[in-house]
C-alpha cells in the first residue's frame, strides 16, 4: 500500500504532466479519444479476434489519415461495416456447412452423381426461411454503408481542400503590391535633374581676366 508521501509525490508529478504543449503535439493527440473509443470488445463477438479488428481499424486510419472528428466517425463506420461484412460471410459459410451436413444422407442416396454446385443449388431451393437471401441483403447493405462512408469522406476532404485554396487565393489578392519606383522625365525624354542639388554644382567656374596695368601716367 502506498504511503502518504508516495501519494503526495504522485500527485505532484501528475500536475507537471499537462499533455502536449506545442500545436503539433496537440494536433497529434486531439482525436485519440474518438479513435480509441471504438477499440472495445462490444463490437467483437465471442469467437472473433479483437486484434484482427484493431488491425483493420489501424489500417483504415493509416490509409485515410482522418484529421477532423467527422472524418474519424466516417472511418470508424467504414471499419464497422467491413468487420460486420466479414462476419456475415463467415455465418453464411457456416450455414452452408450445417445444411449440407443435414442433407448429406439424401445427397448420398438420391444425388450422389451431382456436382458440388448442384448440391448448393438444392440447399438454396430448400431454404424455406429465406435465410440465404437475407444473408445477401445484409451483405449488400453493409457494402453500401462502407462505400457511403468512403464517398462522404472523399467529399469532405475535397470541400476542405477547395476552401483552403480559396482562402489562400483571397489572401494573395488582398495583399498590397508595392508600386515600382519611377523616374520623372520631361517632355524631351531626358531624366530630370534633381532640383535639390546646390546651385554651385550647376554653374561653370568663372574665368577671371585681369587687365594689364597702364604704362602711361
Amino acid at each position: 500500500m502506498a504511503t502518504k508521501a508516495q501519494i503526495k509525490a504522485n500527485q505532484n508529478n501528475a500536475q507537471k504532466s499537462t499533455g502536449p504543449k506545442t500545436p503539433e503535439g496537440r494536433d497529434a493527440v486531439h482525436l485519440n479519444g474518438l479513435k480509441h473509443g471504438l477499440r472495445s470488445n462490444i463490437l467483437v463477438l465471442p469467437g472473433e479476434n479483437l486484434a484482427d479488428f484493431e488491425h483493420l481499424l489501424d489500417s483504415l486510419e493509416a490509409e485515410h489519415q482522418p484529421a477532423t472528428p467527422t472524418e474519424v466517425i466516417l472511418v470508424r463506420q467504414m471499419a464497422m461495416a467491413s468487420w460486420r461484412l466479414r462476419r456475415v460471410v463467415h455465418i453464411e459459410a457456416a450455414y452452408y456447412h450445417l445444411r449440407r451436413s443435414e442433407l448429406e444422407d439424401n445427397f448420398e442416396e438420391y444425388y450422389s452423381d451431382l456436382s458440388e454446385p448442384d448440391r448448393q443449388a438444392i440447399i438454396h431451393e430448400r431454404d424455406s426461411d429465406h435465410i440465404l437471401i437475407n444473408f445477401s441483403r445484409y451483405e449488400a447493405r453493409l457494402e453500401r454503408s462502407f462505400h457511403k462512408g468512403l464517398t462522404d469522406l472523399q467529399r469532405l476532404r475535397a470541400e476542405r481542400k477547395k476552401e483552403m485554396t480559396n482562402q489562400s487565393q483571397s489572401q494573395e489578392i488582398s495583399a498590397p503590391v508595392p508600386a515600382p519606383a519611377t523616374v520623372a522625365r520631361p517632355a524631351n525624354g531626358h531624366p530630370a535633374t534633381d532640383s535639390r542639388q546646390p546651385a554651385t554644382a550647376l554653374r561653370q567656374p568663372e574665368t577671371i581676366i585681369q587687365q594689364p596695368a597702364s604704362v602711361f601716367p
